[in-house]
Protein backbone atom coordinates (compact mmCIF):
# COMPACT_ATOMS: atom_id res chain seq x y z
CA UNK A 1 0.00 0.00 0.00
CA UNK A 2 2.84 2.41 0.86
CA UNK A 3 4.46 1.83 -2.56
CA UNK A 4 1.14 2.55 -4.29
CA UNK A 5 0.82 5.83 -2.41
CA UNK A 6 4.38 6.81 -3.32
CA UNK A 7 3.82 5.96 -6.99
CA UNK A 8 0.61 8.00 -7.04
CA UNK A 9 2.29 11.04 -5.52
CA UNK A 10 5.27 10.88 -7.89
CA UNK A 11 3.04 10.47 -10.95
CA UNK A 12 0.89 13.41 -9.87
CA UNK A 13 4.00 15.59 -9.56
CA UNK A 14 5.52 14.66 -12.93
CA UNK A 15 2.31 14.35 -14.98
CA UNK A 16 2.07 17.96 -16.13
CA UNK A 17 5.71 19.00 -16.42
CA UNK A 18 5.78 20.59 -19.89
CA UNK A 19 8.05 20.18 -22.87
CA UNK A 20 10.96 17.88 -23.60
CA UNK A 21 12.12 17.91 -19.97
CA UNK A 22 8.75 16.57 -18.81
CA UNK A 23 8.78 13.89 -21.50
CA UNK A 24 12.23 12.71 -20.44
CA UNK A 25 11.32 12.64 -16.75
CA UNK A 26 8.19 10.60 -17.43
CA UNK A 27 10.09 8.29 -19.76
CA UNK A 28 12.77 7.43 -17.20
CA UNK A 29 10.19 7.03 -14.43
CA UNK A 30 7.85 4.75 -16.37
CA UNK A 31 10.68 2.83 -18.05
CA UNK A 32 11.32 1.30 -14.67
CA UNK A 33 7.66 0.47 -14.16
CA UNK A 34 6.52 -0.77 -17.57
CA UNK A 35 6.67 -4.49 -18.27
CA UNK A 36 8.80 -3.60 -21.31
CA UNK A 37 9.88 -0.25 -22.71
CA UNK A 38 11.87 0.61 -25.83
CA UNK A 39 13.80 3.74 -26.79
CA UNK A 40 12.54 7.17 -27.86
CA UNK A 41 9.27 6.87 -25.96
CA UNK A 42 7.60 10.27 -25.49
CA UNK A 43 4.87 10.59 -22.86
CA UNK A 44 3.29 14.03 -23.14
CA UNK A 45 1.61 16.21 -20.50
CA UNK A 46 -1.50 15.03 -18.72
CA UNK A 47 -1.18 11.36 -19.69
CA UNK A 48 -2.57 8.94 -17.09
CA UNK A 49 -1.08 5.44 -17.02
CA UNK A 50 -2.69 2.88 -14.74
CA UNK A 51 -1.02 -0.43 -13.86
CA UNK A 52 2.11 0.07 -16.00
CA UNK A 53 3.42 -3.32 -14.92
CA UNK A 54 1.07 -4.79 -17.53
CA UNK A 55 1.95 -2.36 -20.34
CA UNK A 56 4.67 -2.91 -22.95
CA UNK A 57 5.93 -0.25 -25.37
CA UNK A 58 8.25 -0.64 -28.34
CA UNK A 59 10.60 1.92 -29.87
CA UNK A 60 9.61 5.36 -31.20
CA UNK A 61 6.26 5.70 -29.47
CA UNK A 62 4.49 8.95 -28.64
CA UNK A 63 1.47 9.22 -26.34
CA UNK A 64 -0.08 12.63 -26.91
CA UNK A 65 -1.49 14.80 -24.11
CA UNK A 66 -4.35 13.78 -21.82
CA UNK A 67 -4.64 10.18 -22.93
CA UNK A 68 -5.49 7.39 -20.46
CA UNK A 69 -4.00 3.88 -20.66
CA UNK A 70 -5.44 1.36 -18.22
CA UNK A 71 -4.15 -2.20 -18.02
CA UNK A 72 -5.40 -4.87 -15.65
CA UNK A 73 -3.48 -4.93 -12.37
CA UNK A 74 -1.56 -8.08 -11.59
CA UNK A 75 -3.40 -10.67 -9.49
CA UNK A 76 -6.72 -9.00 -10.33
CA UNK A 77 -9.86 -11.02 -9.62
CA UNK A 78 -13.41 -10.17 -10.60
CA UNK A 79 -16.01 -9.88 -7.86
CA UNK A 80 -19.78 -9.98 -8.40
CA UNK A 81 -19.15 -9.92 -12.17
CA UNK A 82 -21.09 -11.72 -14.86
CA UNK A 83 -18.59 -11.89 -17.68
CA UNK A 84 -19.38 -12.51 -21.33
CA UNK A 85 -16.16 -13.38 -23.18
CA UNK A 86 -15.70 -13.00 -26.94
CA UNK A 87 -12.59 -14.84 -28.07
CA UNK A 88 -10.11 -13.26 -30.46
CA UNK A 89 -7.71 -15.79 -31.97
CA UNK A 90 -5.28 -12.95 -32.78
CA UNK A 91 -4.81 -12.12 -29.10
CA UNK A 92 -2.98 -14.94 -27.34
CA UNK A 93 -2.39 -13.40 -23.90
CA UNK A 94 -4.88 -13.74 -21.09
CA UNK A 95 -3.83 -11.22 -18.49
CA UNK A 96 -5.27 -7.85 -19.47
CA UNK A 97 -2.16 -6.36 -21.04
CA UNK A 98 -1.69 -3.37 -23.31
CA UNK A 99 1.01 -4.12 -25.89
CA UNK A 100 2.16 -1.30 -28.19
CA UNK A 101 4.68 -1.90 -30.97
CA UNK A 102 7.18 0.32 -32.76
CA UNK A 103 6.62 3.69 -34.44
CA UNK A 104 3.16 4.21 -32.93
CA UNK A 105 1.37 7.50 -32.38
CA UNK A 106 -1.39 7.59 -29.74
CA UNK A 107 -3.51 10.71 -30.27
CA UNK A 108 -4.82 13.42 -27.97
CA UNK A 109 -7.44 12.39 -25.40
CA UNK A 110 -7.31 8.69 -26.29
CA UNK A 111 -8.72 6.08 -23.93
CA UNK A 112 -7.24 2.58 -24.06
CA UNK A 113 -8.84 0.08 -21.70
CA UNK A 114 -6.76 -3.07 -21.69
CA UNK A 115 -8.61 -5.18 -19.13
CA UNK A 116 -9.59 -7.62 -21.86
CA UNK A 117 -6.31 -7.27 -23.73
CA UNK A 118 -5.17 -4.75 -26.36
CA UNK A 119 -2.38 -5.30 -28.88
CA UNK A 120 -1.38 -2.39 -31.14
CA UNK A 121 1.24 -3.38 -33.70
CA UNK A 122 3.78 -1.30 -35.62
CA UNK A 123 3.28 2.05 -37.38
CA UNK A 124 -0.26 2.48 -36.06
CA UNK A 125 -1.79 5.95 -35.80
CA UNK A 126 -4.74 6.82 -33.59
CA UNK A 127 -6.24 10.26 -34.09
CA UNK A 128 -7.64 12.50 -31.35
CA UNK A 129 -10.34 11.15 -29.03
CA UNK A 130 -10.06 7.54 -30.14
CA UNK A 131 -11.42 5.09 -27.55
CA UNK A 132 -10.45 1.42 -27.40
CA UNK A 133 -12.34 -0.78 -24.94
CA UNK A 134 -11.45 -4.45 -24.56
CA UNK A 135 -13.70 -4.69 -21.50
CA UNK A 136 -16.90 -2.78 -20.99
CA UNK A 137 -20.23 -3.16 -19.30
CA UNK A 138 -23.07 -5.13 -20.86
CA UNK A 139 -26.78 -4.33 -20.53
CA UNK A 140 -27.97 -7.85 -19.57
CA UNK A 141 -26.98 -11.29 -18.41
CA UNK A 142 -27.76 -13.32 -21.54
CA UNK A 143 -28.04 -16.55 -19.56
CA UNK A 144 -30.65 -15.06 -17.23
CA UNK A 145 -32.61 -12.11 -18.62
CA UNK A 146 -34.77 -11.94 -15.51
CA UNK A 147 -31.76 -10.96 -13.44
CA UNK A 148 -31.33 -7.22 -12.89
CA UNK A 149 -27.68 -6.26 -13.40
CA UNK A 150 -25.77 -3.02 -13.01
CA UNK A 151 -23.11 -1.14 -14.94
CA UNK A 152 -20.64 0.54 -12.63
CA UNK A 153 -17.90 -0.80 -10.40
CA UNK A 154 -19.20 0.96 -7.29
CA UNK A 155 -22.06 -1.55 -7.04
CA UNK A 156 -21.02 -4.06 -4.36
CA UNK A 157 -24.28 -5.69 -3.35
CA UNK A 158 -25.57 -6.85 -6.74
CA UNK A 159 -24.28 -8.34 -9.97
CA UNK A 160 -22.47 -6.32 -12.65
CA UNK A 161 -22.59 -7.54 -16.23
CA UNK A 162 -19.48 -7.09 -18.40
CA UNK A 163 -18.24 -8.08 -21.84
CA UNK A 164 -14.60 -8.91 -22.58
CA UNK A 165 -13.47 -8.64 -26.19
CA UNK A 166 -9.72 -8.43 -26.89
CA UNK A 167 -8.61 -5.90 -29.51
CA UNK A 168 -5.80 -6.39 -32.01
CA UNK A 169 -4.76 -3.58 -34.37
CA UNK A 170 -2.28 -4.70 -37.00
CA UNK A 171 0.57 -2.84 -38.71
CA UNK A 172 -0.13 0.37 -40.57
CA UNK A 173 -3.67 0.94 -39.29
CA UNK A 174 -4.98 4.50 -38.97
CA UNK A 175 -7.99 5.22 -36.76
CA UNK A 176 -9.72 8.52 -37.58
CA UNK A 177 -11.09 11.15 -35.20
CA UNK A 178 -13.48 9.90 -32.51
CA UNK A 179 -13.32 6.26 -33.61
CA UNK A 180 -14.51 3.78 -30.97
CA UNK A 181 -13.22 0.19 -30.97
CA UNK A 182 -15.19 -2.32 -28.91
CA UNK A 183 -13.48 -5.54 -29.97
CA UNK A 184 -12.13 -7.61 -32.83
CA UNK A 185 -9.13 -7.34 -35.12
CA UNK A 186 -8.40 -4.49 -37.51
CA UNK A 187 -6.35 -5.84 -40.39
CA UNK A 188 -3.03 -4.53 -41.66
CA UNK A 189 -2.97 -1.18 -43.48
CA UNK A 190 -6.64 -0.41 -42.85
CA UNK A 191 -8.18 3.01 -42.26
CA UNK A 192 -11.28 3.57 -40.13
CA UNK A 193 -12.99 6.88 -40.86
CA UNK A 194 -13.98 9.49 -38.30
CA UNK A 195 -16.82 8.77 -35.85
CA UNK A 196 -17.02 5.08 -36.78
CA UNK A 197 -17.63 2.32 -34.24
CA UNK A 198 -15.76 -0.96 -34.65
CA UNK A 199 -17.66 -3.91 -33.17
CA UNK A 200 -16.22 -6.77 -35.22
CA UNK A 201 -13.12 -7.60 -37.22
CA UNK A 202 -12.13 -5.63 -40.33
CA UNK A 203 -10.06 -7.29 -43.03
CA UNK A 204 -6.64 -6.14 -44.23
CA UNK A 205 -6.32 -3.06 -46.46
CA UNK A 206 -9.84 -1.81 -45.77
CA UNK A 207 -11.26 1.68 -45.94
CA UNK A 208 -13.95 1.15 -43.30
CA UNK A 209 -16.71 3.42 -42.07
CA UNK A 210 -19.99 3.44 -40.19
CA UNK A 211 -21.65 2.19 -37.04
CA UNK A 212 -20.88 -0.64 -37.04
CA UNK A 213 -17.83 -0.04 -39.23
CA UNK A 214 -17.72 -2.11 -42.42
CA UNK A 215 -15.37 -2.19 -45.38
CA UNK A 216 -16.33 0.32 -48.08
CA UNK A 217 -13.43 -0.27 -50.45
CA UNK A 218 -9.72 -1.08 -50.52
CA UNK A 219 -7.50 1.55 -48.95
CA UNK A 220 -4.50 0.90 -51.21
CA UNK A 221 -4.17 -0.71 -54.63
CA UNK A 222 -1.89 -3.66 -54.07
Amino acid sequence: MFRIIVFSVVEHIIRNIPGVIGQKIRYYYFKGRFKECGTNVRICEGVIIENPENISLGNDVIIHPFSVLTAMPKLHTYKNRILKVIDNKDYINDNGEIIIGNEVGIGLYNIINGYGGVKICNRVTTSARVSIYSLSHYPIDESNRSLVTYANAMVKSNDISCIESPVVIYDGVWLGLNVIVLGGTIGKNSFVSANSIVTKSIQENSYASGSPAVKIKNRFNY
